[in-house]
């Protein structure tokens, strides 16, 4: 098995000559052999190992026990030992997980610190063939797609830690061979007794599911590792092609939004829009998976749905549709910083003549003077006693575009055919003059109302212009 190993490790390049490795030891058979197989290679290969393992308060004096027994094994195999404790059911507790899932933040986190404070990059596990069938087998009865029916990889980043590499160089070993190993090297491992309560799911796969298939197919097990290694490829694909629509910026992600075209994605393979979406996902900070139907039916939405359609994609997330744009982003993501000025909703100011009426990033100038510079500026034809607001839009708008010949207008059906953003509708600036919409400010210019546009008349001129803060 030694040779296997390290032609594992050689063939995949899981470690390089003068790289400090951190090895997670449990005492357990799988951990044992990973470490001692390391031990023996480490002169070979040239790197650094260093082991580490971890309390996690859930056994009383078996868990003491475990911690004792590796700190003996460290220290007859002459191998430098960090040793670390965690309360998993109080982590469990103040984040809302499972004991499963807290005891997994805890161990990589330890993991990870301990990476951090020995000078290592790579952290190495003793997950193997056995763990990745039963690891596959529980993702496809979970409803997994491609991603999950991949398992687990040789190489991948650390949970929560992308900058350090996660190592598991006995993925294709299976649990008997490492008995056998750890038996001819005379290792006698700890025993956990957590692993006999098949109450817990990964327990009942291991000890009831996997081995009833067996009796069916006795090579279930290998046949669910192939399939994991022919998902693990597809998986890859389907991951260059989302890095290839994001160097295109078919896709950009801030913040707390990803856009997607809305024109490119009802062009894409279903398969291809299910993996962007999961990918978006991804990028907006939550360790958790949107489920499958949500991602089905955010899909169908994005295909199908109209301007301002909305899909619940789970974990505080949504897709919505925009005219030229698909976002994924929280459900209360504040609306995004526009290049132009925006009022708060409801917002109402009457205005006089002259003034400057200060909107924080931008201030608006209001005179008699003709602006210098037309950019962000109009002018409207006002009587002399009269009463300017600027405001939003409110309940039953009208607005009487130019060139209608002083036909009317819903505000709202006009925003929907000017094509502006659901998302700030109701911040767009209006000047509202004695009732009637004047002007709007949309797309960086001034939109005018036929009833106050500048001709040959005997009202004022006012100059309206925004300016920039500095």
């Amino acid at each position: 098995m030694l040779e296997t190993v390290r032609q594992i490790i050689k063939k995949f390049q899981l470690v390089a000559p003068g790289d400090v490795i951190v090895v997670g030891v449990s005492g357990g058979a799988d951990s044992l052999a990973l470490l001692h197989l390391l031990r023996e290679l480490e002169p070979r290969i040239a790197f650094n190992l260093h082991a580490a393992t971890l309390n996690h308060q859930l056994r009383g004096e078996e868990s003491d026990g475990d911690v004792a027994f590796v700190e003996r094994i460290c220290s007859d195999w002459d191998i430098p030992l960090v040793v670390g404790t965690t309360d998993v059911k109080g982590l469990a507790a103040s984040r809302k997980l499972g004991i499963e899932a807290a005891a997994r933040v805890a161990r990589y986190d330890f993991l990870a610190e301990t990476a951090s404070s020995v000078g290592a990059m790579t952290i190495a596990v003793a997950h193997h063939a056995d763990d990745q069938a039963e690891t596959v087998l529980m993702h496809l009865l979970r409803g997994a797609g491609m991603k999950g029916a991949a398992g687990m990889r040789l190489k991948s980043p650390v949970p929560e830690h992308a900058n350090l590499s996660l190592i598991r160089p006995l993925l294709r070993v299976t649990r008997a061979e490492i008995e056998a190993y750890c038996e001819a090297c005379g290792v006698t491992p700890r025993h956990d007794s957590t692993n006999d309560d098949t109450t817990i799911f990964r327990n009942y796969i291991r000890r009831d599911a996997l081995p009833y298939l067996e009796h069916r197919s006795p090579h279930v097990r290998v046949a669910l590792a192939r399939f994991a290694e022919l998902a693990a490829v597809e998986d890859d694909y389907f991951n260059q092609q989302v890095q290839q629509l994001v160097e295109l910026n078919t896709v950009e992600s801030i913040e707390s939004r990803v856009s997607i075209s809305r024109r490119a994605f009802q062009r894409m393979h279903m398969a291809l829009q299910r993996r962007l979406l999961m990918w978006a996902v991804g990028q907006l900070e939550t360790s958790e998976s949107a489920p499958s139907q949500l991602i089905l039916e955010a899909v169908e939405i994005g295909i199908r749905g109209q301007q301002g359609s909305v899909g619940l994609l789970g974990s505080g997330l949504r897709l919505r549709v925009d005219y030229d744009l698909i976002y994924v982003e929280h459900i209360d993501a504040p609306v995004p910083k526009a290049d132009l000025p925006l009022l708060n909703m409801g917002y109402e100011q009457k205005v006089e003549i002259p003034s400057v009426i200060d909107l924080g990033d931008y201030r608006l100038a209001v005179g008699l003077d003709k602006v210098t510079n037309e950019a962000l500026s109009c002018q409207l034809a006002i009587d002399d006693v009269s009463t300017v607001i600027l405001r939003t839009r409110q309940n039953g708008d009208r607005f009487t575009p130019f060139g209608m010949d002083g036909h009317t207008q819903k505000l709202s059906r006009w925003m929907v055919n000017a094509k502006i953003p659901q998302v700030i509708r109701d911040q767009i600036p209006l000047i509202v003059i004695n009732g009637d919409i004047a002007g709007i400010f949309v797309n960086r210019r001034w939109i005018i109302s036929d009833s106050f546009a500048v001709r040959n008349t005997s009202s004022r001129v006012i100059y309206f212009q925004f300016l920039q803060n500095s």
